[in-house]
Protein backbone atom coordinates (compact mmCIF):
# COMPACT_ATOMS: atom_id res chain seq x y z
CA UNK A 1 0.00 0.00 0.00
CA UNK A 2 1.12 3.16 -1.33
CA UNK A 3 2.17 5.82 1.72
CA UNK A 4 -0.23 9.03 1.57
CA UNK A 5 1.76 12.36 2.11
CA UNK A 6 0.68 14.59 4.42
CA UNK A 7 0.58 18.27 2.80
CA UNK A 8 0.33 21.06 4.58
CA UNK A 9 -2.88 22.98 4.70
CA UNK A 10 -3.09 26.17 2.40
CA UNK A 11 -3.77 29.34 4.12
CA UNK A 12 -5.09 32.54 2.39
CA UNK A 13 -2.91 35.50 3.46
CA UNK A 14 -5.31 38.20 4.58
CA UNK A 15 -2.95 40.65 5.79
CA UNK A 16 -0.72 40.49 2.54
CA UNK A 17 -1.99 43.32 -0.21
CA UNK A 18 -1.22 41.61 -3.15
CA UNK A 19 -1.41 44.77 -5.05
CA UNK A 20 1.49 46.52 -3.59
CA UNK A 21 3.33 42.62 -3.93
CA UNK A 22 3.04 42.61 -7.42
CA UNK A 23 4.20 46.17 -7.78
CA UNK A 24 7.11 45.43 -5.91
CA UNK A 25 7.93 41.85 -7.53
CA UNK A 26 7.67 43.79 -11.21
CA UNK A 27 9.23 47.05 -11.09
CA UNK A 28 12.69 47.72 -11.62
CA UNK A 29 12.86 49.94 -8.94
CA UNK A 30 13.28 54.05 -8.52
CA UNK A 31 15.21 55.43 -11.10
CA UNK A 32 17.02 58.24 -9.10
CA UNK A 33 18.74 59.83 -12.52
CA UNK A 34 16.31 62.70 -14.38
CA UNK A 35 18.03 61.48 -17.36
CA UNK A 36 18.00 58.17 -17.46
CA UNK A 37 14.33 58.04 -16.16
CA UNK A 38 13.32 59.97 -18.91
CA UNK A 39 14.71 57.07 -21.19
CA UNK A 40 13.76 54.20 -19.60
CA UNK A 41 10.95 51.95 -21.56
CA UNK A 42 9.03 50.25 -19.40
CA UNK A 43 8.28 47.71 -21.47
CA UNK A 44 11.84 46.79 -22.65
CA UNK A 45 14.44 44.53 -20.18
CA UNK A 46 17.05 46.14 -18.14
CA UNK A 47 19.70 44.94 -20.12
CA UNK A 48 17.89 45.91 -23.72
CA UNK A 49 17.76 49.34 -22.26
CA UNK A 50 21.13 49.77 -20.79
CA UNK A 51 22.27 48.28 -24.33
CA UNK A 52 20.12 50.95 -26.36
CA UNK A 53 21.22 54.10 -23.91
CA UNK A 54 25.39 52.87 -24.15
CA UNK A 55 25.83 51.71 -20.72
CA UNK A 56 26.88 47.98 -19.31
CA UNK A 57 24.59 46.14 -17.02
CA UNK A 58 27.57 43.71 -16.31
CA UNK A 59 30.93 45.21 -16.52
CA UNK A 60 32.67 41.57 -16.99
CA UNK A 61 30.35 41.25 -20.69
CA UNK A 62 31.42 44.78 -21.45
CA UNK A 63 35.18 45.19 -21.07
CA UNK A 64 36.52 41.30 -21.01
CA UNK A 65 40.03 40.72 -19.90
CA UNK A 66 42.43 40.31 -22.49
CA UNK A 67 43.41 37.13 -22.79
CA UNK A 68 46.87 36.22 -24.82
CA UNK A 69 45.84 32.91 -25.48
CA UNK A 70 42.89 33.93 -27.46
CA UNK A 71 44.79 36.20 -29.67
CA UNK A 72 47.44 33.44 -30.25
CA UNK A 73 45.22 30.71 -31.46
CA UNK A 74 43.00 33.33 -34.12
CA UNK A 75 46.49 33.95 -35.56
CA UNK A 76 47.25 30.76 -35.96
CA UNK A 77 43.81 30.23 -37.49
CA UNK A 78 44.61 32.75 -39.95
CA UNK A 79 47.71 31.64 -40.97
CA UNK A 80 46.76 28.27 -41.11
CA UNK A 81 43.83 28.98 -43.44
CA UNK A 82 40.95 28.75 -41.42
CA UNK A 83 40.13 31.77 -40.85
CA UNK A 84 39.90 34.67 -43.49
CA UNK A 85 41.96 38.17 -42.59
CA UNK A 86 40.44 40.89 -42.28
CA UNK A 87 40.42 43.17 -45.49
CA UNK A 88 41.24 46.75 -46.52
CA UNK A 89 38.69 48.67 -48.73
CA UNK A 90 41.02 48.66 -52.03
CA UNK A 91 41.04 44.64 -51.70
CA UNK A 92 37.30 44.11 -50.97
CA UNK A 93 36.35 46.41 -53.94
CA UNK A 94 39.02 44.43 -56.24
CA UNK A 95 37.83 41.38 -54.78
CA UNK A 96 34.07 42.85 -55.35
CA UNK A 97 33.40 41.76 -51.74
CA UNK A 98 30.20 43.73 -49.69
CA UNK A 99 31.36 46.21 -46.94
CA UNK A 100 31.10 44.93 -43.86
CA UNK A 101 27.89 45.69 -41.85
CA UNK A 102 28.98 48.50 -39.00
CA UNK A 103 27.97 48.56 -36.31
CA UNK A 104 26.08 51.54 -35.54
CA UNK A 105 26.21 53.23 -31.97
CA UNK A 106 23.44 52.83 -29.32
CA UNK A 107 20.36 54.56 -30.21
CA UNK A 108 19.69 56.61 -26.89
CA UNK A 109 23.74 57.32 -26.25
CA UNK A 110 22.94 61.01 -25.60
CA UNK A 111 22.45 59.88 -22.65
CA UNK A 112 25.83 58.65 -21.79
CA UNK A 113 27.19 62.03 -23.16
CA UNK A 114 25.26 63.67 -20.56
CA UNK A 115 26.35 61.44 -17.64
CA UNK A 116 29.95 61.73 -18.35
CA UNK A 117 29.79 65.91 -19.02
CA UNK A 118 27.73 65.78 -15.89
CA UNK A 119 30.12 63.71 -14.25
CA UNK A 120 33.44 65.86 -15.54
CA UNK A 121 32.12 69.25 -13.70
CA UNK A 122 33.20 69.76 -10.47
CA UNK A 123 30.53 69.72 -7.75
CA UNK A 124 30.42 72.78 -5.40
CA UNK A 125 31.96 71.07 -2.25
CA UNK A 126 28.87 71.04 1.13
CA UNK A 127 31.06 70.22 3.36
CA UNK A 128 28.94 71.34 6.91
CA UNK A 129 30.66 70.73 10.26
CA UNK A 130 27.95 68.93 12.67
CA UNK A 131 26.24 71.45 15.07
CA UNK A 132 27.50 70.08 17.96
CA UNK A 133 31.53 70.34 16.84
CA UNK A 134 30.46 74.20 15.47
CA UNK A 135 28.81 74.49 19.13
CA UNK A 136 31.75 73.23 20.97
CA UNK A 137 34.19 75.09 19.17
CA UNK A 138 32.02 78.16 19.38
CA UNK A 139 32.51 77.76 23.05
CA UNK A 140 36.31 77.56 23.02
CA UNK A 141 36.82 80.39 20.90
CA UNK A 142 35.02 82.64 23.30
CA UNK A 143 36.84 81.20 26.21
CA UNK A 144 40.14 80.99 24.66
CA UNK A 145 40.29 82.85 21.06
CA UNK A 146 43.45 81.39 19.50
CA UNK A 147 45.22 80.04 22.33
CA UNK A 148 45.35 76.70 21.71
CA UNK A 149 47.20 75.39 24.83
CA UNK A 150 44.54 77.30 27.23
CA UNK A 151 41.94 74.77 25.20
CA UNK A 152 43.78 71.62 25.60
CA UNK A 153 43.86 72.06 29.50
CA UNK A 154 39.71 73.53 29.31
CA UNK A 155 37.71 70.86 31.93
CA UNK A 156 35.32 70.92 28.82
CA UNK A 157 37.91 69.43 26.32
CA UNK A 158 35.87 65.92 27.07
CA UNK A 159 37.61 64.44 23.55
CA UNK A 160 41.37 65.00 24.99
CA UNK A 161 42.18 67.24 21.81
CA UNK A 162 45.53 68.15 21.65
CA UNK A 163 46.08 72.26 20.46
CA UNK A 164 46.88 70.92 17.08
CA UNK A 165 43.43 69.26 16.85
CA UNK A 166 41.82 72.40 18.03
CA UNK A 167 44.16 74.45 15.62
CA UNK A 168 43.02 72.36 12.55
CA UNK A 169 39.54 72.05 13.82
CA UNK A 170 38.97 75.64 14.20
CA UNK A 171 40.62 76.65 10.62
CA UNK A 172 38.51 73.99 9.28
CA UNK A 173 35.18 75.55 10.74
CA UNK A 174 37.09 79.34 9.52
CA UNK A 175 37.09 77.60 6.05
CA UNK A 176 33.49 77.54 5.77
CA UNK A 177 32.01 80.70 5.36
CA UNK A 178 28.08 79.52 5.59
CA UNK A 179 29.01 78.84 9.24
CA UNK A 180 31.68 81.12 10.56
CA UNK A 181 29.74 84.11 9.40
CA UNK A 182 26.62 83.17 11.80
CA UNK A 183 29.29 82.91 14.48
CA UNK A 184 30.94 86.57 14.12
CA UNK A 185 27.01 87.85 13.48
CA UNK A 186 26.55 86.72 17.30
CA UNK A 187 29.58 88.33 18.18
CA UNK A 188 29.29 91.32 16.27
CA UNK A 189 32.66 91.01 14.17
CA UNK A 190 33.52 91.38 11.09
CA UNK A 191 31.49 89.44 8.57
CA UNK A 192 34.19 87.59 6.37
CA UNK A 193 37.24 88.76 8.59
CA UNK A 194 39.53 86.80 10.38
CA UNK A 195 39.17 88.22 13.95
CA UNK A 196 42.23 90.28 14.70
CA UNK A 197 43.17 87.84 17.86
CA UNK A 198 46.68 86.94 18.70
CA UNK A 199 47.47 83.39 18.51
CA UNK A 200 49.44 81.42 21.36
CA UNK A 201 52.14 79.27 20.83
CA UNK A 202 51.09 77.83 17.39
CA UNK A 203 53.27 78.47 14.10
CA UNK A 204 50.74 80.48 12.95
CA UNK A 205 50.15 80.62 8.39
CA UNK A 206 48.83 84.11 8.83
CA UNK A 207 51.64 85.39 9.96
Amino acid sequence: MKIRKNHARKRYRYNVNRKTMNKTRSSTGKIKDPRMKKMWMEDQRVGTNFSEMGLAKDVNKAIAIPSYKKDRLLAARVVNGFLEEELDEDERRVLGLKKPVVEEGPKRGHVVQELEQLASERADPEFRLPKGVVKELSYFLNKHKFNYKAMVADRKNFGQWTWRQFRLKIRRFMSIPEQFNVYLEQKKLPVGVKPDWEEYESDSEWK
